[in-house]
């Protein structure tokens, strides 16, 4: 691994998640939160829903790990959830320890919005209309809210749009958002060199919207995050941090990736842009990907456990192995305890009256399948690397299971009426 890279990696280095929504299992994290460690990754990218939250124990176990979730929600235009919709997912990530959250996706492109939503007369204030109701109950959740990332160009110049977004805030009155709210950019190359377009407004001065003059350059490259933090100086008076996106992508076409020496050219221009301290973090497409995913070509890690050839060089690990039947009986005798003598506690609430029947009998189903440890306490479920809590807050405080998440256990909480918990087990 690079010195360069390797200096980076207690607070800035990033990686997408898988492109899609269906690796959010226990397995997946135990797969792999070794290989974000093994990449010194101290933040990760992952593409939730509208319809249903990323699951509680993959969440903690990355903060467990010290590794920085953002929830990036790419909700449809102009159909996006509404407050009510979303309010009790939201809580529930700030909750289990997310704090950045990103609404919306390239909401100056025609293709994200119906055909009639982009057609209204004011985009920005239509789309405003949208944001600021879920923003503002990210930030009563708790919650940092990241401003979706444009599309550099894109139908509605993305300068423009994020200029005249800002104005907007600031005529209604959004005072709060403004102080909180964080910036984010797509630092794709879209074939150009890597320095194409540095300097800004300032020193293309000749670029205008939808028009860059011959011999000037323009915003549509990897240095896409100058002009928009000039954009929002012009606006603000001030900078808003800033989170970059998609390092390693081309042009955000999966079947147009970068080449080798392109991506090695992207991850070393990416230590001298780390020096900039408004940038909060720099994450690169992308983690892995299954093998029939047009994104494969630019993951870091393969199926094999391999890692990409333009990646810093580093220790292989062989994210396939299974102890018990490839290990020779040498390594397991020398082998380290494992940290935690217990895998799986399951936590019930015991009353002063004795223990709830009802819950002995819907659990049935859940400890058939996972075979986990049964118990009443606390103290001995520390003992135990996941944790099913059964329960609401009347039964066990979140400060109790944040004092077992700070131990490193995987707490997931399942709670609500009576009906709600036997079909949360069951869906596990």
């Amino acid at each position: 691994m690079s010195a360069e890279f390797e200096s980076q990696k207690n607070n800035r280095i990033g990686f997408h998640y898988f492109p899609d929504t269906q690796h959010f299992t226990q397995q997946n994290l135990d797969k792999w939160l070794p290989e974000l460690q093994r990449l010194n990754a101290s933040w990760l990218v992952i593409q939730g829903e509208a319809t249903r939250a990323i699951p509680e124990a993959f969440i903690t176990g990355l903060v467990a790990s010290a590794i920085e979730p953002i929830v990036h929600l790419p909700l449809s235009l102009p159909d996006s959830p509404s407050v009510v919709d979303l309010k009790a997912m939201l809580h529930a990530y700030a909750s289990w320890g997310v704090k950045y959250i990103i609404l919306f996706d390239r909401p100056n492109r025609h293709d994200v919005w119906t055909h009639s939503g982009w057609a209204q007369a004011n985009l920005v204030e239509s789309f405003l209309d949208y944001f600021l109701p879920l923003a503002n109950e990210c930030l009563n959740a708790g919650l940092t809210v990241i401003f979706p990332p444009l599309e550099p160009g894109g139908n509605y110049w993305d300068t423009s749009f994020l200029h005249n977004c800002l104005l907007s805030m600031q005529r209604r009155n959004q005072k709060n958002l403004l102080n909180h709210l964080q910036l984010s950019a797509y630092a794709r190359t879209y074939g150009q060199s890597l320095d194409w377009g540095k300097g800004g407004f300032e020193r293309w001065s000749g670029n205008k919207p939808y028009a860059t003059p011959a011999d000037s350059q323009d915003q549509i490259g990897f240095n896409n995050y100058e002009w928009l933090e000039e954009t929002t100086r012009n606006a603000l008076g001030r900078s808003l941090p800033v989170f970059l996106l998609g390092l390693g992508q081309k042009d955000g076409n999966p079947s147009n990736p970068l080449t080798t020496d392109e991506y090695k050219g992207v991850i070393k221009q990416t230590d001298s842009l780390l020096t900039n301290p408004d940038i909060v973090s720099a994450s690169y497409w992308l983690l892995s990907a299954n093998e029939t995913d047009p994104s494969y070509p630019s993951v870091w890690v393969k199926a094999d456990g391999t890692t990409a050839a333009f990646a810093p060089k580093l220790q292989k690990i062989d994210i396939h192995k299974d102890d018990s039947n490839q290990q020779t009986h040498s390594e397991k005798q020398a082998a380290p305890a494992a940290p935690f003598p217990i895998k799986h506690y399951l936590l019930l609430p015991a009353y002063e009256w004795g223990v709830s029947d009802w819950h002995l009998d819907v659990i049935k189903p859940f400890v058939r399948k996972y075979q986990p440890t049964i118990g009443f306490s606390i103290d001995e479920a520390a003992l135990a690397e996941k944790i099913t809590v059964i329960g609401g807050e009347q039964s066990f405080s979140e400060e109790a299971l944040a004092e077992l998440r700070s131990k490193g256990c995987l707490v997931e909480r399942i709670s609500g009426d009576g009906t709600s918990i036997a079909t949360q087990l069951s869906e596990r």
